[in-house]
């Protein structure tokens, strides 16, 4: 069962020295899904841009190692220093710890924090490894000299770093399912949960191919919304970045441009790919019950980016389609990955 968080009997103690972080992160593409808690009070989850640019000296918000960066729109909008996201570089690590100066940055804007901070870290990744965990350290380990928001500076002591598989995360805690489809930007991930209790991913035909992004790239071609932002008066469409940022904002309006209508045509291809899923996961728990004789009905569970797009734009009229793949929207799809990271660490000790 998935704890409330809101319950969390913790209470602040104002008179620490060393401010607590315990940090879930789910880094996707276009924004990274944050769930927080600070000294063992949990913030509302929410989300940093994954766009980062590396600057001069004196033009970032963020000092990380002796470099300077921005991020999101402010990264996406300049054209000088190199930008790179997680799906570009294809590592969702590489500076991770710039993520973790955003996530301080974030927090500064609703509460204070001491400089000095105690960070319990929490990452899903599609790889998980004793090798990657040491990976994840070794780069958050950069905050320990010291890094900038603005012009404060903070010191981080790491105190534990942890890894989970993005997506079958979900199925540790939610008792209720026992398969699980993550749709995020560039990737369509899925597993289930054996009648052992063990979780296992499931193998997906074309998973690396694409998620969000087929809907985004559709659009941008579609002479119907090129159409209307020359009618707007912009002098040209939005670029994959901004538009997915906007997009995973809950965002479905570009300068008046209603996206809902035009989005809806290019959910076909998202929608062929998550049916695949489906079948792959209720094919892995069909041959676990003939394996264990104990016959379960698939219940999956979808997360993510994409399954978020999907519900704002389609909403009710997906309910046929959602029964007939045993299909259900998980709660604040895009962030519980990030959410139930955070409980697992509660429950296992880790605030």
């Amino acid at each position: 069962m998935i704890l409330d968080l809101a319950q969390d009997p913790t209470k602040v103690d104002l008179e620490v020295s060393n401010d607590s972080l315990l940090l879930a992160i789910d880094r996707g593409n276009s924004g990274s899904k944050i769930a927080v808690s600070v000294n063992g009070r949990p913030l509302e989850p929410f989300k940093v841009p994954s766009v980062i640019r590396k600057v001069d000296e004196g033009k970032g918000l963020l000092k990380v190692n002796a470099q300077t960066y921005l991020c999101g729109e402010s990264a996406i909008s300049m054209t000088v220093g190199t930008t790179s996201t997680p799906l570009g570089e294809g590592d969702k690590i590489k500076n991770l710890s710039v993520v973790i100066a955003q996530v301080v940055s974030k927090i500064l804007e609703s509460r204070p924090l001491t400089n000095s901070l105690d960070l319990r870290l929490i990452v899903s990744s599609p790889f998980c490894s004793a090798v990657l965990t040491r990976e994840v350290e070794a780069e958050v380990k950069k905050l320990e000299n010291g890094f900038h928001v603005g012009s404060r500076e903070f010191r981080v002591s790491v105190k534990s770093v942890a890894t989970e598989f993005e997506g079958t995360v979900l199925l540790k805690s939610a008792e209720a399912y026992n398969g699980v489809i993550d749709i995020g930007f560039g990737t369509i991930l899925a597993g289930y949960r054996k009648s052992s209790g063990k979780v296992e991913t499931t193998p997906l035909m074309g998973g690396d191919l694409g998620g969000c992004n087929l809907v985004i790239n559709g659009l941008l071609s579609d002479p119907a919304f090129l159409a209307a932002v020359k009618k707007s008066g912009a002098s040209a469409p939005p670029s994959a970045e901004r538009l997915s940022a906007k997009l995973s904002e809950g965002q479905l309006k570009v300068r008046d441009i209603d996206l809902k209508p035009l989005l809806k045509p290019h959910l076909g291809v998202l929608k062929t790919r998550i049916e695949d899923a489906a079948s792959a996961v209720a094919t892995q728990l069909r041959l676990d019950s003939l394996a264990s004789d104990n016959a379960a009905s698939p219940k999956i569970a979808l997360v993510g980016g994409g399954a978020a797009l999907l519900q704002a734009v389609l909403g009710d009229n997906l309910k046929t389609w959602l029964s007939k793949y045993h299909l259900e929207f998980y709660d604040q799809p895009d962030y519980q990955t990030a959410v139930v990271m955070q409980q697992i660490a509660k429950l296992g000790g880790n605030n």
